[in-house]
């Protein structure tokens, strides 16, 4: 029962996050501010990109830990840093990002995989991974992912990657959002000054979001009362925002009816069961807007404590981003890898079977659907 309500609750905050990416002007409510933004944002045809995600704070005791497999995840992830950096344009659509995964310790590793992405095709450049025996001769080399053949395998339709369309999706689902969410209790103005952004960030407003975990009952009992309802029949209304996230209508209907057998009393005792586990919740962001009104900057804590039969302890996570270059030339550090660098996913698996003792077998069978998820 817990495990269930604390994952809707965590997609609550995600799509809370979602609101606070946007961006904000001045002399403007902060919930005007954003809607404001969004808006703007629509105009943002190019622009180059970083960002970073690492655990701040992760503690939870090894003693509770069910294995020595489950206690060796948590000290790798307390030293895990994520970064990324790339370039984007919209015509035509390409979008460039080299991922970078830090770990430090006893078995400090380093290493990037490089990301292309257009319409049509995905590339990702084999990395050289210490500790993995990836023969040397695909070391460097880029795997192939083509999408419209992935999608004729399945039989689902081929992922949109219309960016225009998507950006106007997500303009009228915040629309919904915006309509419903109590300004006062989760949006505030604050000085740059006072923002603590990194130096060499330049911007003319910051909009903060918060919430704690005694927001989280009112918030939950807003979507399922009012945002959900009307995203759910936004969707059902819009067959092209229908094929965008490839759902059927029969999906949203299946939506529909679980959401309404949701009784007040299930919500109240999920919440509460909730309640006795998640100790506390701080959930905080800084939006950075820049003269132009874009946003450009954005910084996101979730600090939490958790005490259950399963686990108990605390961590704090940190997501920061940044655009630069907004509209302007970008440049693509990589580009389409040229011919004799590629590799099919067939290729991959006859050179990488012998790493597994095998033919890696079902790889051919790739879940568009997952591959649509991951983008």
């Amino acid at each position: 029962m817990f495990k269930s309500k604390l994952s809707f609750v965590l997609l609550s905050l995600l799509l809370t996050a979602a609101v606070v990416l946007s961006g904000c002007t001045k002399d403007q409510s902060p919930k005007e501010a954003l809607q404001a933004s969004m808006l703007k944002s629509s105009d943002i045809k190019s622009y180059n990109f970083k960002g970073s995600m690492k655990f701040e704070d992760f503690n939870f005791p090894q003693e509770d830990m069910n294995a020595d497999e489950a206690a060796a995840v948590i000290n790798m992830l307390k030293s895990a840093e994520l970064s990324w950096t790339g370039a984007y344009k919209s015509d035509p659509m390409m979008m460039e990002m080299n991922l970078k995964l830090d770990l430090k310790g006893d078995l400090a590793i380093s290493f990037t995989v490089p990301i292309i992405m257009t319409t049509e095709k995905i590339w990702v450049k084999i990395p050289n991974i210490p500790m993995l025996p990836i023969p040397e001769d695909i070391q460097g080399k880029f795997v192939e992912l083509d999408l419209k053949e992935l999608a004729e395998q399945s039989g689902q339709p081929m992922p949109s990657m219309d960016i225009g369309k998507s950006q106007k999706m997500v303009n009228d689902i915040m629309e919904i959002v915006f309509k419903h969410i109590e300004e006062d209790a989760y949006l505030t103005s604050i000085p740059v000054k006072d923002a603590g952004l990194p130096e060499g960030v330049k911007v003319d407003q910051v909009v903060q979001f918060h919430m704690d975990k005694a927001q989280i009952e009112p918030f939950v009992n807003t979507i399922i009362d009012k945002i959900a309802p009307e995203i759910i029949e936004l969707l059902a209304t819009n067959e092209e925002y229908r094929n965008l996230l490839q759902l059927k209508p029969e999906d949203l209907e299946e939506a529909k009816k679980g959401l309404a057998e949701v009784k007040d009393k299930e919500v109240s005792e999920g919440l509460a069961e909730m309640n006795k586990e998640l100790k506390s919740l701080n959930v905080k962001a800084n939006i950075g807007i820049d003269k132009n009104e874009y946003p450009i900057y954005t910084d996101v804590i979730i600090d939490a404590a958790i005490e259950s039969e399963e686990a108990t302890g605390s961590f704090a996570i940190k997501v920061v981003s940044e655009n630069t270059n907004i509209n302007g030339d970008v440049k693509f550090e990589i580009g389409e890898p040229k011919a004799e660098d590629v590799l099919t996913i067939e290729e991959l698996q006859e050179q990488m079977g012998g790493m597994f003792g095998g033919s890696m077998e079902g790889m051919d069978e790739l879940d568009l659907e997952a591959t649509d998820e991951s983008l």
